[in-house]
């Protein structure tokens, strides 16, 4: 059975601030990812300053309507004022473990 990963990294601004929200935002985020229909799994890991997020869905239309809704929705929304970063979405034949998922976003990631 395959799945759909998405491996996205955010480089927020400097400043408390916008730390915070960034946080705050994140958090949320992942919750209702969790919770989402055809969520698998969701991991967090920072790297060198940059906060990543692994989501491993049952297909990619289920991720679309989470990334569509709900907090994640109400992230995205001035979420350039808080940072930016790059995204990467796959398919793959199982759920790939994290140096397997990172390796790839390392090369084949386009800026959001």
């Amino acid at each position: 059975m395959s799945v759909y990963v998405s491996v996205t990294g955010f480089r927020p601004h400097r400043g408390l601030t916008r730390l915070a929200r960034f946080w705050w935002h994140t958090l949320r985020a992942v919750r209702q990812a969790g919770a989402a229909p055809g969520n698998l799994r969701v991991e967090l890991r920072p790297v060198n300053g940059i906060y990543h997020t692994l989501t491993v869905w049952t297909d990619e239309a289920s991720m679309r309507v989470y990334v569509r809704s709900g907090a994640h929705r109400r992230a995205m929304i001035g979420f350039r004022d808080l940072g930016g970063g790059r995204t990467l979405g796959f398919v793959a034949e199982r759920d790939p473990d994290w140096d397997t998922a990172y390796a790839r976003w390392q090369h084949e990631a386009r800026e959001v």
